[in-house]
Order: structure tokens, then sequence, then C-alpha cells
């Protein structure tokens, strides 16, 4: 039993001895962009993470000296990733758009009705106008024909 404890305990202590020399250096970076558009009342919401990742070791020569030189390989890896990609419908402003199309066409309507009336009115003042002159033309007209007596009457060609 204390053989294979013993063993166990090398075998555990030899395996993190190895991996203790593993020197690694990992530097991520991570950048979330979020684009909101909007198009009359659709909102488009887009993010999108862009993470950049630099890992590399660290090597030192394999002997007992202290102060040892020591080089670095890296290598960078860049990702990007659509995290939100929603459209969503803006009830506030839809409803603001219909209240303001209803409000435009009320206007509209008002204003053909108040154009059709000052047409009337100004077809009523034309007309009550040309039957001033009719009769205006029909007074001269008999003030013309009449002749003071005596005088004779006039003759139609």
């Amino acid at each position: 039993m204390k053989k294979v404890i013993m063993s166990c305990a090398v075998a555990i202590l030899t395996v993190a001895g190895f991996q203790a020399q593993e020197n690694k250096t990992v530097k991520e970076e991570s950048t979330v962009k979020r684009v909101v558009t909007k198009e009359g009342s659709d909102v488009k919401i887009k993010e999108i993470k862009n993470t950049d990742t630099e890992s590399g070791a660290v090597i030192v020569e394999d002997n007992d000296k202290t102060n040892q030189e020591f080089s670095e390989t890296t290598r960078k890896d860049s990702d990007n990733k659509v995290v939100v990609d929603d459209v969503v419908v803006d009830k506030q402003n839809e409803a603001m758009i219909a209240e303001k199309k209803a409000q435009q066409e009320a206007q509209l309507e008002a204003s053909k009705r108040e154009q059709a009336e000052m047409a009337a009115k100004k077809k009523m003042e034309y007309e009550a106008k040309q039957a001033q002159m009719q009769k205006e033309l029909a007074e001269r007209k008999a003030q013309l024909e009449s002749r003071p007596k005596g005088m004779a009457k006039l003759k139609k060609d």
C-alpha cells in the first residue's frame, strides 16, 4: 500500500514539475460594436464582438544558470462573432406616424372644403355682378332709346 501511495505521489510531482516549466502567456482583447439603424418604424440592432487573442510561450534554455536569456513565441488570432441581430418594430413611432397621417388627411379635407366654399362664394358674386351689369345695360338701352316728345323714333337698319 505504501508503495502504491509513494508511486502516485512521485508521479504527481513529476507531472506537476513538467507542467510548472511551461510558461504560457495569453492576452485577450474583446471589443463589442453595436450598430442601431432606424428605418421608419423598424429599429435594426446588430452587435458584433471582435476578439483579438495573442497567445505565446516563454522559451528558456534548459540549463541551471540564473538570469537566463529567454525568447517568446506569439500567435495572433482574430475572431468576429455576431452576438445580436434583431429587427424591432417601434410601436410608439408607428402610432405617431399614423396619428400624423390622420392629422394631415383631416387638414387636407378641411382645405378642400374651404376651397369649395370660396369657389361657390366667388361664383355667386360673379353671377350677382353679371345680373347687375345686365340690369344696368337694360336701363342704359332704355334711356338711349327713349326720345323726347317731338323727336322721331330711331330706325333699325
